[in-house]
């Protein structure tokens, strides 16, 4: 039996046993009414006050918990019903504890099952679908190149890499000074295994240390800065003497 068929199938059990219940409640409410000196014409109101108190109290209780609201109020109203109906249905039975028990069972079962089905209902109520693993990240804008395992995320220009070591940028630029005077061609992932960092990091510095205008590159590519042009007077020329 797929899951349809039963909560059909229970759903019209439990209104089956409700109406049953509220059916012999009404009897004997009804009958407690007439007992009472109400008018026939308006003693079957009686009964309709009692138990349909309760189960309006109980489906507004279902109604504030979709709203998330607070349901004190219901609840109380139809503790407090219920408790009237089994106390009315008990004053109509004889005197005995085992007639007093059965004329008290149709209004519990009333209130049970009028809850139960409350239940049913708040089970059909489709639940939120789960969120798939990842999904806030795809929502979002994507890199425009994923990183590989073991890189790091670039770094603002000038902006300290926290993963490197302490000194690390005095090291870098302790190799690239001595490469460019050996006259040999700096690389980031030379820099980066010299100075013991990574090797986004040596890239990083290669290029701000590539395009410091503060350094200039001498003519022979030996790195040492280019030396002035030699001053000439008239006494080194044979004209100026």
């Amino acid at each position: 039996m797929t899951g349809r068929w039963t909560y059909r199938t229970s759903a019209a059990g439990v209104l089956m046993l409700a109406a049953a219940a509220f059916t012999l409640s009404y009897d004997a409410l009804h009958q407690l009414a007439l007992d009472s000196h109400v008018r026939p014409a308006l003693a079957w109101l009686w009964p309709v006050v009692i138990d349909g108190t309760i189960v309006v109290a109980l489906l507004t209780v279902l109604a504030a918990k979709r709203a998330a609201a607070r349901g004190g109020y219901p609840w109380a109203l139809a503790g407090l019903f219920s408790l009237a109906s089994v106390a009315f249905n008990v004053a109509h039975a004889p005197d005995r504890p085992v007639a007093q028990l059965v004329f008290a069972m149709a209004p519990i079962a009333l209130v049970l099952t009028t809850h139960l089905l409350m239940q049913q209902i708040g089970w059909r109520r489709p639940a939120p679908g789960p969120t798939a693993p990842g999904a806030e990240r795809r929502a979002g804008p994507e890199p425009a190149q994923p990183l590989r395992s073991g890189d790091q995320p670039a770094l603002e220009p000038g902006s300290p890499d926290r993963s490197a070591p302490a000194g690390a940028r005095t090291r870098v630029r302790a190799a690239y000074e001595a490469q460019v005077a050996a006259g040999q061609t700096p690389t980031g992932a030379g820099l980066a295994r010299t100075a013991g960092v990574s090797e986004r990091y040596g890239q990083r510095l290669l290029a701000e240390f590539t395009a410091d205008p503060t350094r200039t590159r001498h003519p022979n590519g030996d790195g040492r800065p280019a030396a002035a042009p030699p001053t000439t007077t008239p006494f080194d020329h044979p004209e100026g003497r």
